[in-house]
């Protein structure tokens, strides 16, 4: 990851000042309106947190699989074609790469390949971390993954939408969320101009909004998942 890392902090950089000039930059490309609901139904958290994830008792439930074959390439360029057309090689590489720290970062959580809920729990940590400016632990985020399998909601995706459909919100989630998460870093190690880091942080709050339905100002990560605050 280190070897990757200078690289995405440039198109990181680049990424953020091209934000306002991109196209349907909301959700970096992921079409949510599959979606019936928020993924995450924040109602049922007190019931789900008497229950296992507050007892160390892992769900029952095993992680949503993937039937189509992968199409990594295919993903990143679509994901680049928002940004102007002299961007779209560097940021379709710099997606690609993401992948790759991606599944670095998954079998680090000793996750099992293509888990769909570790890559929709990526999306959700990496812009968490870029608009609350806050580095997010591994317990807090395997928490996420939890509360995403416990829910229900990208099993019932999984089980109505093609195989193409999910392995592509598989892996443009994964793309994403390590990306973001990336940015974040990079801001840390050396601060970008604060128009840039402005518009990082609006595309990753029009990113949870998008997914969560809620607003991002009430929400919190810690040891539980994801939590919605007063």
């Amino acid at each position: 990851m280190s070897r990757l890392l200078p690289r995405l902090m440039v198109c990181a950089a680049l990424l953020a000042s091209t934000a306002v000039q991109a196209q349907g930059y909301v959700g970096l490309g992921l079409d949510y309106s599959m979606t019936t609901a928020p993924l995450i139904n924040f109602a049922n958290m007190a019931v789900m947190n008497n229950n296992s994830m507050n007892t160390g008792r892992k769900a029952g439930s095993q992680p949503a699989r993937l039937e189509a074959p992968p199409a990594v390439r295919r993903n990143a360029q679509e994901l680049a074609r928002i940004f102007p057309a002299s961007s779209q090689a560097a940021m379709a590489q710099a997606f690609q790469q993401s992948m790759d720290v991606y599944q670095q970062i998954a079998a680090k959580m000793g996750w099992q390949r293509d888990d769909l809920e570790g890559a929709m729990a990526a999306f959700i940590v990496g812009n968490y971390m870029v608009f609350a400016n806050r580095e997010v632990q591994d317990g807090e985020f395997a928490a996420v993954a939890e509360q995403l399998r416990q829910g229900g909601g990208t099993r019932r995706l999984a089980e109505t939408q093609s195989a193409e459909t999910i392995r592509n919100l598989y892996e443009k989630s994964a793309m994403v969320g390590a990306f973001m998460a990336l940015a974040y870093k990079s801001q840390q190690q050396k601060a970008q101009p604060e128009h840039v880091a402005a518009n990082l942080r609006n595309s990753a709050r029009e990113n949870l909004k998008l997914v969560l339905g809620a607003d991002p100002e009430r929400l919190q990560i810690d040891e539980r998942g994801v939590m919605l605050v007063k």
